[in-house]
């Protein structure tokens, strides 16, 4: 029988940052303890969790008893698709590397930011202008093919709540179906 395992997974629940890490982990299915932390309230962020990450951003993934700790939600998907994570298998396949990279860069370069920009009130129609070039690279049943990549654990998070504030994707002069089908 196994013992405990030695990697950790210290998050907030409702991060999208850090839900992306977490889907990662769930697909390449590593055995890790997840803590879950607070990001604000009275205590604020325990000293054991600043002593991992001065920063005190979340996620932060500990692998080997602690030997490597990953403090940021992008490595920390570099280092599961590497098939870094004790007991957890690889994730993408080298075949994929490029579009997942693309994938991965226009999530965080382009529809992030915008996508915080009009839920706060700015255009929607910048927005959708970007979505709907983004729909054109969905290569179906995943993001990039036929295997699930870092790049749907990166997407998901952002775009499920893009999909939870403007309604669905597919609807009215979005245009997005491939999205929405992903």
């Amino acid at each position: 029988m196994a013992g405990p395992s030695t990697t950790q997974f210290v998050t907030n629940k409702m991060c999208p940052f850090a839900q992306k890490a977490w889907i990662a982990l769930e697909v390449v299915n590593a055995p890790y303890e997840l803590k879950e932390i607070s990001l604000y309230g009275v205590n604020g962020k325990p000293d054991w969790f600043l002593k991992m990450n001065p920063a005190g951003t979340v996620p932060v993934l500990s692998c080997n008893g602690g030997i490597v700790v990953v403090p940021d939600s992008e490595l920390i998907l570099n280092y599961i698709a590497d098939g870094a994570v004790e007991g957890g298998s690889q994730l993408q396949s080298p075949s994929s590397e490029e579009a997942v990279k693309k994938w991965r860069k226009d999530i965080s370069d382009r529809v992030i930011p915008i996508g915080k920009e009009a839920v706060l009130g700015g255009s929607r129609d910048k927005l959708f202008s970007i979505l709907q070039e983004v729909d054109k690279n969905v290569q179906l049943p995943y993001l990039c093919g036929d295997q699930i990549t870092t790049a749907d654990c990166a997407a998901f998070p952002f775009l499920w709540r893009l999909d939870q504030e403007f309604g669905p994707l597919t609807q009215g002069d979005h245009g997005c179906g491939n999205l929405r089908s992903w």
